[in-house]
């Protein structure tokens, strides 16, 4: 469910997105003009008052209002919709804090940071800003290999979540792939959050150093993948990957039908490395990491989708790392 309601607003650069709602941009918007679109108002703090049943000298009941002092409200600036209730606590994050920490992620580019959707969900309560950043991650040798990560930025003003900053290949339209988001950054390391506190806006810089340490990631996988791509594994060295990334049970332990199993994991494994998707990388390390990867998300027979959904998104981290092991031995063969 997108979650998108007749009060929010979003944008999106170039592609309609699934839903069919907001504005779809034909190319990138400057901030003033993504913030124009999407986030045009600002949550304002109100006072909580609490109805007190009494009586007055006569015995009759009364009630008053008196103001709640552990807690305050959040609204709109514009349309004055209750975005939540908070403890006194809370300190907010501005929609306008989260431009300034977009473009303190982008190395404080104004005017250069590529907004790729943006909008909020449930009246509000929630917000979201996905970058698309400027340099494109690719691996050298690989036709295929270009993919462009995105970083998105999500706020919850009914302080149902924290402040949140994901380096994610899930692009941002609605509810679900907010939630997507979530999940994807969490499986790969690479979200930061903090909570909404009166120190939280000196923590920008912590955001900006945990991008920097994912920036370091991402250029030390480059180069790893890179010389993947250019170290070739034989045919012997392809079987032995093969028969270890789906291991049989050990001799004389497995049933004929557990054996069968098997084998048919592997051809299966063995029909994606023949494949389409292989071109220009086919007999490679990089190769057998990729076949390995697509085998595991879209050919390994999962009894539901719930479990490829967690194989795609959750495990994913761990076949790769398991399979770029396998392929660098595989190599020496």
């Amino acid at each position: 469910m997108h979650e998108i309601t007749d009060t929010d607003a979003m944008f999106s650069v170039r592609q309609m997105p699934w839903h069919g709602l907001g504005e779809v941009l034909t190319d990138y918007p400057t901030r003033a003009e993504a913030q124009k679109i999407a986030h045009p108002w600002e949550p304002v703090q109100e006072t909580l008052y609490r109805q007190v049943p009494g009586f007055d000298a006569q015995g009759l009941p009364t009630s008053t209002f008196e103001p709640v002092e552990t807690h305050v409200g959040y609204s709109r600036s514009d349309n004055g919709f209750l975005l939540g209730v908070n403890k006194t606590s809370y300190e907010p994050i501005l929609n306008d804090e989260m431009y300034d920490i977009a473009e303190a992620i982008e190395d404080g580019a104004k005017g250069e940071v590529q907004y790729e959707t943006g909008g909020s969900l449930n009246g509000g309560s929630r917000v979201w800003l996905m970058l698309r950043l400027r340099e494109p991650l690719t691996v050298k040798g690989d036709p295929n290999g270009a993919t462009i990560p995105f970083y998105s930025l999500q706020n919850a003003h009914d302080g149902s979540a924290s402040f949140r900053g994901q380096a994610t290949m899930i692009r941002v339209v609605c509810a679900n792939t907010s939630q997507l988001a979530d999940l994807d950054a969490r499986a790969r390391g690479t979200e930061f959050k903090f909570h909404h506190s009166k120190n939280v806006k000196t923590r920008i810089e912590e955001a900006c150093q945990a991008l920097a340490g994912w920036r370091a990631g991402l250029e030390s996988w480059q180069i790893q993948m890179t010389e993947m791509v250019n170290t070739k594994v034989s045919k012997a060295g392809q079987q032995e990957f093969v028969e270890r990334f789906i291991p049989g049970p050990p001799p004389g332990l497995g049933s004929k039908r557990t054996l069968e199993n098997v084998e048919v994991a592997r051809d299966g494994l063995r029909l994606v490395m023949a494949g389409e998707t292989q071109e220009g990388i086919s007999g490679t390390a990089y190769g057998l990491v990729q076949a390995a990867s697509e085998w595991s998300e879209w050919v390994r027979k999962a009894h539901t989708p719930e479990t490829r959904f967690r194989r795609a998104v959750l495990d994913r981290n761990d076949v790769i790392s398991g399979a770029v092991k396998l392929a660098r031995e595989a190599a020496l063969v």
